[in-house]
């Protein structure tokens, strides 16, 4: 959002965290081991967590890092250059409206929040503040991601992208009770990735779950979803936790079909690409095969480009902005279902935008809501 450096690149960005689950946990492993960060505090409700998760950030002295009940406040005492944000989705809109508002950058988890106006409601704080706001979208930063959008930018453009996503997981918590449980914890992974891999967005979507006897979701935690993509392409996601044997990686089994060649991806390994030149396609399995640097990828890359962008007054990756669309693909899809009818985005997120000027208790971030001439014109225009 700003073009001013925030952090000076003589020294590493101090970090607090708000939230000590199993994310906030990992997170503080990643941000300990990290080059370009500090874990200068952890925060949480519950009693005894945020020390629990300094003890096992493997932190050479967990006596330095401090601890507290309310992680903006903290830090502010402990002059923190930016907030990470593995809540619960339920307080991401409240923790991070109260950080943007301290002047305090947030790297927020995905779910951006947990209702489309509420994401709408943040953008507007976003814009309000002029403070950054980035959410992990942790699937970009993954190599072979990178090496699909390279393939299709230069044989595309496409006509049909497929992922499959197959794991048997009994989820113990509050996903065994919530709706569309699936869609609204796996689905945003990869809706994010095909909008980046692609380099399009959702244009409308239909979908259908499914909720075999032997579940145990009280929801359907299988799903297929179709979205028209704005390139004038289909993306097609097909998902489950109800399937046992042969396991797909976390990541989805990908195949791309494009004007001028195909992709493959199993979600692990290197992407298999094809064209009907079998010299260029020698090329192409070539040049992936030579890049096998070690490099950082998943939060510990989310991480990298949220400090560098503070560092360099840019505009990071996964900034709100453009992360809403991808978090407005799971609720298009969960509508679609519901609904049982092809739902158009755009007339999703202006129902959103009617909801969150409604709820929205700040005057100015209400103005902002009403400025917009769409939602999907505010998301794309330059900042």
């Amino acid at each position: 959002m700003s073009s001013e450096a925030r952090i000076p690149a003589d020294r590493r960005a101090r970090v607090v965290i708000v939230g000590a689950g199993s994310m906030g946990a990992w997170w503080a492993r990643e941000v300990v081991a990290s080059d370009v960060a500090e874990l200068v505090g952890v925060a949480d409700l519950a009693e005894g967590a945020p020390q629990r998760v300094i003890d096992q950030s493997g932190a050479a002295d967990p006596s330095a890092i401090a601890t507290g009940t309310d992680g903006v406040e903290l830090a502010r005492e402990r002059g923190a250059d930016l907030l990470i944000n593995p809540t619960v989705p339920l307080a991401h809109h409240p923790v991070t409206v109260q950080a943007l508002h301290a002047g305090i950058p947030v790297l927020g988890e995905k779910p951006v929040t947990e209702t489309l106006p509420e994401a709408l409601s943040l953008v507007a704080h976003a814009e309000l503040t002029g403070v950054p706001f980035m959410v992990s979208q942790s699937r970009r930063f993954f190599r072979q991601v990178r090496q699909l959008r390279s393939f299709v930018a230069s044989h595309g453009p496409t006509v049909m992208t497929s992922a499959f996503f197959s794991l048997f997981t009994e989820h113990d918590g509050y996903r065994r009770e919530q709706d569309h449980p699936l869609l609204r914890d796996m689905g945003i992974h990869a809706f994010d990735a095909a909008r980046y891999i692609l380099d399009a967005d959702p244009v409308a979507v239909t979908a259908v779950g499914a909720r075999p006897e032997w579940s145990v979701y009280r929801h359907d935690a299988t799903v297929s979803a179709t979205f028209e993509m704005s390139d004038g392409s289909l993306f097609a996601y097909h998902g489950t936790w109800n399937a046992r044997g042969l396991p797909t990686w976390w990541n989805s089994e990908w195949r791309i079909g494009a004007q001028r060649g195909s992709a493959t991806w199993d979600g692990t390994g290197v992407p298999v690409l094809g064209t009907e030149d079998e010299q260029e396609t020698e090329r192409l399995r070539a040049a992936i095969a030579a890049e096998d640097a070690p490099e950082p990828d998943q939060i510990a890359a989310s991480l990298v480009e949220f400090v560098s962008a503070l560092r360099e007054g840019r505009t990071p990756l996964c900034e709100v902005h453009e992360n809403l669309l991808s978090f407005a693909m799971v609720e298009a899809a969960v509508a679609a279902v519901e609904r049982g009818e092809r739902v158009l985005i755009d007339n999703l997120l202006e129902e959103a935008r009617r909801d969150a000027i409604t709820a929205e208790a700040d005057p100015a971030a209400r103005e902002i809501l009403q400025s917009w001439p769409t939602v999907r014109e505010a998301l794309v225009a330059p900042r």
